[in-house]
């Protein structure tokens, strides 16, 4: 059962985590249009979709990167992040999560 409040869904249907608020000091992530003629990647992690900006943590080629895709008048706008070694995208896929990257 579940009912609705405003525009909040309880029990909540987010099986994802969220990222939290962007702190003071985060660093500032370039963001790129996606590369055309790239394969698509596999999603290895990803935050929840049910607000304006979700991510997604992808693995290609031996490298990571972070795609972004907000929804701005109904339709998705994607960017991608620089490729990164394993470790360098993973801790700043966690960094991303704790509002310290965006």
């Amino acid at each position: 059962m579940s009912w609705v409040v405003g525009h909040w869904r309880f029990p909540p249907h987010c099986t994802a985590p969220h990222v939290s608020a962007v702190q003071s000091h985060c660093d500032q992530l370039i963001w790129n249009a996606p590369r055309r003629g790239e394969p698509d990647g596999r999603v290895m992690q990803w935050t929840c979709d049910c607000t304006e900006a979700y991510y997604e943590l992808i693995a290609l080629g031996g490298l990571r990167f972070i795609r972004r895709t907000v929804l701005r008048n109904g339709k998705s706008v994607i960017h991608e992040s620089d490729r990164w070694s394993f470790r360098v995208a993973d801790a700043l896929w966690s960094a991303l999560l704790m509002g310290q990257a965006r």
